[in-house]
């Protein structure tokens, strides 16, 4: 493939991306007649930035595509971040390195298939750079809440050794609680104590919607808890049981990532130790010749 054809299969491309966006963007879907219905119900909606009104248009035509995926939903639930702000970050993310990868042997006068190639590379690199930051933020919000729980039940035993019921130990706990993981908690609770008559939702209900939201199944463990001490379970064997089984799993995680980091540790350390032995044997080998050569 000649330099000339290499660069018109890019241009297409790129045309082609940029015309299909165009078109996604001004020939939106129509809404059904509830949801029509149902907005002019609502009060006016503010309106949109500039910066909005992009990301909205960049991330239809992926959310056509039915993405992102619920694993990402729940990433991105538990970091409080809008899905298409996230998929119009990606995609901007994946064209520019897609760019920058197919620009870089053209400046150098390389041609053929490399800059095809190195494009494809860039998109594959920008779109898995975007995802791992994700996952890894996600992540640590999820060992925040897991740690908040502990805590929490921690002082619930407490408040119920004293006499205090499950609503009000739980309450009372949480207000003594801090953090980002704190308020989440308290954010559904809060939500959930709003709700009047046949229609209010019990704090075992919210704290289990919330697990499955982002992902975090100890919440769900808590939310049965509560449920079966609501129910007439003991309060306190039942909590201490989620208690001891929230620890030895966080023990487990915190050994096997450990296991992990050791492992890691190794490739380096044999790389080095590979690099010394050469060292020496290039030495001895250039002693060697030059003793052969005298």
């Amino acid at each position: 493939m000649s330099d000339p054809v290499t660069v018109m299969v890019i241009a297409g491309a790129a045309a082609g991306a940029g015309l299909a966006l165009a078109v996604a963007g001004l020939n939106p879907p129509r809404p059904a007649l509830a949801e029509v219905l149902d907005s002019l119900s609502r009060p006016a909606q503010p309106l949109l930035s500039g910066r909005r009104r992009l990301d909205l248009a960049l991330a239809a035509p992926l959310r056509r595509l039915g993405l992102p995926g619920d694993r990402t939903a729940r990433d991105l639930a538990i970091l409080d971040r809008d899905p298409a702000e996230y998929l119009a970050q990606q995609l901007i993310t994946a064209v520019a390195s897609s760019v920058l990868l197919a620009a870089l042997p053209v400046a150098w006068g390389l041609g053929g298939q490399l800059p095809l190639w190195l494009a494809l590379l860039g998109t594959a690199a920008g779109l898995r750079f975007t995802q791992a930051r994700l996952r890894a933020g996600a992540e640590t919000r999820r060992e925040q809440i897991r740690e908040t729980l502990s805590t929490l039940l921690d002082l619930m035993g407490g408040c119920l050794a004293g006499g205090a019921g499950l609503e009000q130990a739980l309450d009372e706990t949480m207000q003594d609680l801090s953090g980002w993981a704190a308020v989440r908690i308290r954010r559904e609770l809060a939500a959930a104590a709003q709700t009047r008559g046949p229609q209010r939702v019990p704090a075992a209900t919210a704290l289990r919607d919330l697990g499955r939201q982002i992902g975090v199944d100890e919440l769900a463990e808590l939310a049965t808890a509560i449920a079966q001490a609501a129910d007439g379970a003991p309060v306190a064997q039942t909590l201490s049981v989620v208690a001891a089984t929230m620890r030895a799993r966080a023990t487990a995680e915190m050994e096997r990532q450990a296991h992990a980091r050791s492992a890691q540790l190794a490739v380096p350390t044999a790389l080095y130790g590979i690099g010394y032995f050469i060292a020496l044997l290039y030495a001895v080998m250039a002693a060697i010749s030059t003793g052969l050569t005298n």
